[in-house]
């Protein structure tokens, strides 16, 4: 076995892919040393471009379209830094070099690289050719089957300090990163683990003897006893076997360039969400580039709350069968997720539906998505009920924060406000150019057909504010005065005597200065997502339930079927279509 030693410096190395040209022309820009989450609905191609980029690495662009690339990625070409010392010192962390067949190689779990590889693969000849037989030094490629398979036991070595060929042979070399394990295990599924040294495999086992490890030379029967009595890992279920075949993996090799497809397979979401950290925190950490397919917004939330730079592209299918991309960079991200409103609400699951629809609270979302998943016919619409989220604004002023997040990043967003959305002008016109449209195309119809609401208010007389709480309230004496009926209690008092309350009220049929032009509005903010609710809020799509706004108003409307009742099919048709229109405009 020839020397280890390198005069290189190992932290001087560095490799990466700084950008990534599509086919249909787009580029991505990828974090130095931080983490790529790769979006979008199913079927936009995720899994196919990590897999094309990876491709891309190992053979460059002359021979990529020979191995399967030729659907999403055009180029990715790799950037380094660093001397072909450097580089040796870096694969010498967590590499050997054996002399097999006369020639010395680079040996480590997964890889045997002769060292002259260095030299013929770290130049500019890369740029078109590939990294080749480096690939299996440099980058890590893991899908779900294969994470699962990566901590199975695996033969004892001949001579104990025989190069590792398995990453169990690593831990076994190297408590310092068997502890690093240990704790990721502790802090995802509060189970330690232990390995069995003593089997004629090397094994994971989960748990802990309870009793100290004792000397090679003196293993007591009662040891004996306590380790066997541990489940092994390949005794668990697929999700653990495959989040501590991940980690095993990236542990025991630190990779400069990562590649995971789906990495929250087979996990519940707080599992999913503690493995977007440790994976933020590991490249990080480790200066890695790593690149992954997910479908969770929890991988997403777990990546966010890690100190590492992270980006997130969202994939579409646009016309002609091409893969578009659209990226939320760093700093846009952190924007983002310093804004407590966006990080606690669902907004982040938009970016894996085909359309997203703002409404003003929980309940209206509720409703809402109850009416479309019971739609019939279902062929009637442009997109299916699943592939709508409904995501609540927290009321009027939440929408165009919400809608320029998504629009960023192409996701075709639909608001639908109560019709009173228009008692303000200058909300009414953020929204609209939030939506991205032009204020100036609807002012004149704006100012026609809302002329009439816009006049002094009349004098109120205290009989007609007592007989309007009385109306509301009079069945209602034994209900507690919660927060809930406290802001009905209000919302009747403001209205009296404001002429905008008649939107509510009334909804469309309030218009009556200028129809024509009221009409006009209403269309012109369909066409650009803003689906105002037409009969005037969400109540008076049930105005004869006997139940007032309040907690039991939604129970009460969908038990009575109120759901499917023609004039709020008729809005939620109105959403979906509007959002296949705006999907079709981006």
């Amino acid at each position: 076995m020839e020397s280890t030693e390198s005069a290189g410096n190992a932290e001087t190395f560095s490799i990466r892919v700084s950008s990534v040209k599509l086919l249909s022309g787009d580029v991505i820009t990828l974090p130095r040393a931080g983490v790529t989450a790769i979006v979008g609905p199913n079927n936009a191609g995720k899994s196919t471009l990590i897999r094309e980029m990876s491709t891309h690495i190992r053979f460059g662009p002359v021979n990529a379209p020979l191995h399967g690339t030729s659907f999403i990625v055009e180029n990715a070409p790799l950037e380094w830094s660093g001397s072909e010392e450097d580089a040796k010192a870096r694969i010498l962390q967590h590499a050997k070099v054996v002399n097999i067949g006369g020639q010395n190689n680079f040996v480590r779990p997964g890889a045997q690289v002769p060292i002259d590889a260095i030299s013929w693969r770290l130049s500019f000849d890369a740029i078109e050719h590939g990294l080749q037989e480096m690939w299996d030094l440099l980058v890590f490629y893991g899908d779900a089957w294969q994470r699962i398979h990566s901590a199975a036991s695996v033969e004892m070595r001949n001579v104990f300090d025989d190069p590792a060929v398995s990453p169990l042979h690593v831990l076994q070399d190297r408590s310092d990163l068997f502890a690093e394990l240990c704790n990721l295990s502790m802090e995802v599924f509060g189970q330690p683990l232990t390995l069995d040294r003593l089997s004629k495999n090397i094994n994971l086992r989960v748990g802990e003897t309870g009793i100290p490890s004792p000397r090679v030379d003196e293993i007591s029967a009662e040891y004996r006893t306590a380790l066997s009595s541990l489940p092994t890992l390949m005794e668990q279920g697929d999700g653990m076997k495959s989040l501590i075949g991940l980690l095993v993996s990236l542990v025991t090799s630190v990779y400069p360039i990562v590649f995971i497809d789906e990495p929250e397979a087979f996990l519940h979401p707080p599992q999913a969400m503690a493995l977007g950290r440790i994976l933020g925190e590991q490249a990080r950490v480790k200066n890695t580039q790593i690149v992954l397919a997910t479908h969770d917004r929890n991988i997403l939330s777990g990546l966010l709350q890690s100190e590492a730079d992270v980006s997130i592209v969202r994939l579409e299918r646009a016309a002609g069968d091409r893969t578009r991309a659209r990226q939320l960079n760093v700093e846009e991200l952190r924007s983002i997720w310093n804004d407590p409103v966006l990080r606690y609400s669902n907004v982040l699951d938009g970016l894996f539906h085909k359309a997203v629809v703002l409404a003003e609270a929980e309940r209206d979302c509720t409703f809402y998505s109850s009416a479309l998943e019971e739609y019939a016919p279902r062929g009637g619409l442009p997109i299916l009920p699943g592939d709508v989220l409904f995501v609540p604004s927290g009321g009027k002023d939440g929408f165009p924060r919400l809608a320029k997040v998504l629009r960023s990043v192409s996701v075709p967003v639909v608001a639908s406000p109560d019709l009173d959305v228009l008692n303000d002008r200058g909300k009414m016109r953020v929204l609209v150019q939030a939506m991205g449209g032009e204020w100036s195309h609807l002012q004149s119809d704006y100012d026609k057909a809302t002329a009439e609401f816009r006049q002094p208010r009349e004098a109120t007389h205290v009989a007609d504010v007592l007989a309007a709480l009385n109306g509301v309230f009079s069945s209602r004496g034994e209900d507690y005065f919660t927060a809930d009926v406290r802001r009905e209690f209000m919302a009747q008092l403001r209205g009296k005597g404001n002429p905008w309350s008649a939107l509510k009220d009334y909804g469309e049929l309030a218009f009556r200065g200028d129809p024509v032009a009221a009409q006009s509005l209403l269309q012109k903010l369909d066409s650009m997502g803003i689906v105002a609710v037409r009969v005037g809020e969400l109540e008076r799509f049930a105005p004869n339930l006997g139940v007032a706004k309040g907690a039991g108003w939604l129970p009460a409307a969908v038990a009575a079927g109120c759901h499917r009742e023609d004039a709020v099919r008729k809005h939620v048709a109105a959403l979906v279509k509007a959002a296949a229109i705006v999907d079709a405009a981006t």
